[in-house]
């Protein structure tokens, strides 16, 4: 919406900073130390607490680039320097979410942290991380909505990527249509489920059920809200591929949801 750039010079080497790069960074930020302060706080030890959370960031960064090259594969072995460049664009979500659970999971347990327990300390971050970094999104007119005559639906400006969208497919030139806020719809859900997982972390649910409960909810929103949104021109994956995913973490996450409250019941039997 309003695509700016913030010239930044240090030590004769200058480069500029749009939105996408500025919340892309603040995310990350909320990500490290966010997750830092909050996992202390429930007890973690704060050493290794920062190399998962490090070790996490890294891999999320590359998990991302990786499924982005996987869904743009012919942009990106026409120009294979996007495999390996430091701009902030060309980043898919949840190949840093894949990356960065199963990075986090190997380096707990190496060092001997409760994985699912430090899950749980880290989702509600992980949603605020995520609702930053799409107000990013929002302000720089990427990751838009289809046309909608809702009254919520928003107008980008002259010539953004929505209405040179709109108009390589057919739209009017002087005319840019309204669009699903896709962005803000991931905002809010991000937001609300944050919410959720602080107000769950207050009530006894075995352990790992919070994290669980974010990344299903949060999966079966992105289904939803991943039909209303406009792929890049240069998408090249299957039209399944994005929906198999996010159903494929949804079932998971309930079926291992229903193990861990079975497993708890159980103990609670023998126990008694």
């Amino acid at each position: 919406m309003f695509p700016f750039r913030i010239p930044i010079a240090i030590f004769g080497w200058s480069t500029e900073i749009g939105p996408y790069d500025l919340f892309l960074g603040l995310a990350i930020l909320i990500a490290l130390a966010g997750g830092l302060w909050f996992a202390v706080k429930k007890g973690f030890e704060a050493k290794k607490i920062l190399i998962t959370l490090a070790s996490m960031c890294v891999a999320a960064l590359i998990g991302a680039r990786l499924l982005n090259a996987l869904v743009n594969l012919p942009a990106y072995l026409q120009e294979p320097t996007k495999f390996w460049s430091l701009s902030a664009t060309g980043f898919s979500l949840y190949g840093g979410i894949i990356m960065a659970v199963i990075t986090g999971y190997l380096v707990a347990r190496k060092l001997k942290i409760a994985p699912f327990k430090l899950a749980d300390n880290l989702v509600p971050i992980l949603g605020i991380s995520i609702a930053t970094m799409r107000i990013g999104c929002f302000l720089n007119g990427c990751c838009f909505g289809k046309e909608t005559d809702l009254p919520w639906g928003v107008k980008f400006p002259f010539m953004s990527p929505a209405h040179l969208y709109q108009i390589s497919h057919g739209g009017n030139f002087l005319t840019v249509n309204p669009v699903h806020p896709t962005e803000l719809y991931e905002l809010t859900a991000a937001l609300l489920l944050s919410t959720l997982t602080f107000y769950l972390l207050r009530k006894k649910l075995p352990t790992g059920t919070v994290a669980l409960v974010f990344l299903s909810l949060f999966s079966l929103f992105r289904l939803f809200n991943s039909y209303l949104r406009v792929n890049p021109e240069t998408f090249s994956a299957p039209a399944w591929f994005y929906p198999l995913i996010y159903l494929g973490i949804f079932f998971t996450g309930l079926v291992m949801i229903a193990g861990k409250f079975r497993s708890a019941r159980k103990t609670q039997l023998i126990s008694a």
